[in-house]
């Protein structure tokens, strides 16, 4: 039974895939669909016309959505910004009413001042009270008046600007406050001088004699400023409202719709009331600001938004029509072109064609293809030059290996003579020369070893004793890092710069080789007495070798340059080379060589 019902499953799939094949192939019978032009007609209009229905249907909802939260969003954020711009200021005036107070720079003078008794005192202090309240209003631009009012005579004890003659303390309205400290909502200011909205803070204080103060500052406040220029730029009418704890109004930005005094309670951060769309917040100082909104002028925005929505939407697809048509054209063309090249191509015609459709990706593929004809038209002359460039380097490398051979059967011929006729010095200086030039040619089979580099700088020594009258102190400790593997050719550079260029006719050469067990670092110091470096010679050798090599290192530069190219081919980061010289005094190369690694060249 299970075997049976598995094959009449696999039957039903074989039918419905062979079913789903005689579709297609009738759908692209009766269509004619088979061509990438048509296809690309008919799924854009199928597209268009399935988004066209699509944003109809969800469009009103969207942009309702959308303008709702836009709307209340801005309010939202409006409000914000008023708030905290209001608190700022709040906070700033506070902050002066700090250093007003007995306890402040400017209290103190107060104090000072009440006590004093005679009239050249309360002058300075007087003139030192203005300096003060000058340094405090100065780095707050918009603080305008600052005074100490008594309430005993109603008269103001100081202030820094003059007075309206009408002036009266008490009137002020307070939108919030606890203790002492009280916050007044914007009103006009007590400067004679000033029609400016401010905000202010009293404060009571009381000074050490008994007597009592109010201090008062005020700063100029934009609340009604911002509220009109935003009404102004979304052409909606804003309201903006202070209330105190209890709900009462105590400002407006429209009195004609909320007057002060008006009772505002309003319950969480949003919502409406009698035909306005309102935001809320909640003050820390303990007042409430509140953005308000006809519910009249948020609707005519939404109609209107739609209305403007449709008729994008309308000349969107007309564009979107268009823009099909045209995408036809456009890429119907460039790909005719392109496969009659790709046939062209297949023939063996590998002329380069320059097409400009206009449209960069198309541009930018017949570029392409004109750069793969030229780069096998030169893939194919590359060959045959590689073919004949390979030829003549077989022949080069039989020259090269000839020279060098002739040379060495050469000096041991003349060794060999030097033998014969028992010329022991002319046999020890051909010998030399013969194990150096073996071992610099690569014709030596014995390893780079530090063991072996000490050898032929031994040997390469031994040549120029035999020419120049130095002395010569090596000190190698001897050790298994001796046969460590090395970079070719490090020392003899080195010894040679010191010959040459660092030491006097009976000059002496210091070579110590030594290993630091602990570490797995072989130190090599090449010390000579000669005549030392120039500082400017000193930085330029200490410098890291240029390339294309600087043209005035010469002399210790080249084998110097030579010497760290290899040091940095063979260890990399890990080996270091340094150079100290003083003139006169003589020259000194360290080298700090890792030892134990498996990395010779």
């Amino acid at each position: 039974m299970g075997v049976r019902t598995n094959r009449s499953m696999d039957a039903l799939a074989a039918k419905a895939i062979h079913g789903k094949t005689v579709l297609r192939k009738w759908l692209l019978n009766v269509f004619g669909i088979s061509s990438l032009r048509k296809r690309i007609v008919v799924f854009l209009t199928a597209g268009i016309l399935g988004c066209s229905v699509l944003m109809a249907a969800v469009s009103y909802n969207a942009i309702s959505t959308m303008q709702q939260n836009k709307i209340k969003t801005s309010m939202a954020f409006d409000l914000y910004q008023q708030s905290m711009k209001l608190t700022q200021i709040y906070n700033n005036l506070l902050q002066v009413t700090q250093q007003m107070t007995p306890e402040g720079n400017v209290g103190h003078l107060m104090e000072s001042y009440s006590s004093a008794s005679d009239s050249y005192s309360r002058y300075l202090l007087k003139l030192n009270i203005s300096y003060n309240i000058g340094l405090i209003t100065f780095s707050n631009p918009a603080m305008e008046l600052v005074m100490y009012y008594s309430p005993e005579d109603k008269q103001a004890a100081y202030a820094n600007l003059p007075l309206r003659e009408d002036f009266a303390m008490r009137a002020l309205p307070n939108v919030a406050g606890y203790a002492d400290i009280q916050y007044q909502p914007p009103h006009l200011s007590l400067c004679r001088f000033s029609d400016d909205q401010v905000v202010s803070v009293t404060r009571e204080i009381a000074f050490s004699d008994g007597t009592r103060k109010v201090i008062y500052v005020e700063a100029r406040s934009d609340i009604a400023t911002d509220i009109n220029a935003l009404s102004n730029s979304v052409n909606m009418p804003y309201v903006l409202v202070l209330t105190d704890r209890e709900g009462e109004v105590r400002y407006s930005s429209n009195q004609e719709v909320f007057a002060p005094g008006r009772s505002l309670v309003l319950k969480g951060t949003s919502g409406t009331t009698d035909g306005y769309l309102w935001n809320r917040a909640e003050s820390e100082n303990g007042y409430g600001m509140t953005l308000l909104l006809p519910v009249t002028s948020y609707n005519h925005e939404l109609y209107a938004w739609k209305n403007h929505m449709f008729l994008i939407l309308g000349l969107a697809l007309l564009i979107m029509l268009s823009i099909a048509l045209l995408l036809l054209r456009l890429i119907n063309r460039p790909l005719r072109m392109f496969e009659s090249e790709m046939e062209a191509l297949g023939q063996g015609h590998m002329d380069a064609m320059s097409y400009r459709t206009g449209i960069s990706e198309f541009d930018r593929l017949f570029d392409q293809f004109d750069h793969m004809k030229r780069q096998i038209q030169q893939l194919i002359v590359d060959v045959e030059q590689k073919e004949k460039r390979r030829h003549q380097l077989e022949i080069e490398k039989l020259a090269y290996q000839i020279n060098p051979h002739f040379l060495m059967n050469a000096l041991n011929s003349v060794r060999w003579l030097a033998v014969m006729h028992r010329q022991a010095d002319i046999d020890k200086f051909v010998s030399s020369l013969i194990f150096l030039l073996n071992y610099n040619l690569g014709k030596s089979q014995e390893t780079a070893t530090l063991r072996t580099e000490t050898k032929v700088m031994r040997a390469y020594l031994d040549l120029q004793q035999m020419r120049y009258d130095f002395e010569v102190k090596l000190d190698l400790v001897e050790g298994s890092y001796l046969d460590c593997p090395v970079a070719r050719f490090i020392l003899q550079p080195i010894v040679e710069n010191a010959v040459c260029h660092g030491l006097d006719e009976h000059g002496k050469l210091e070579i110590s080789i030594s290993p630091d067990e602990a570490a797995h670092i072989a130190t090599v110091v090449i010390r000579d007495d000669g005549k030392g470096l120039s500082q400017e010679m000193l930085v330029l050798l200490r410098r890291e070798a240029p390339d294309p090599p600087d043209p005035q290192q010469t002399g210790w530069g080249i084998g110097l340059r030579y010497v760290r190219s290899m040091l940095k081919s063979f260890y990399g980061d890990e080996a270091r080379l340094h150079i100290d010289s003083t003139p006169s005094l003589g020259t000194t190369v360290t080298m700090h060589l890792p030892y134990g690694k498996e990395n010779a060249m």
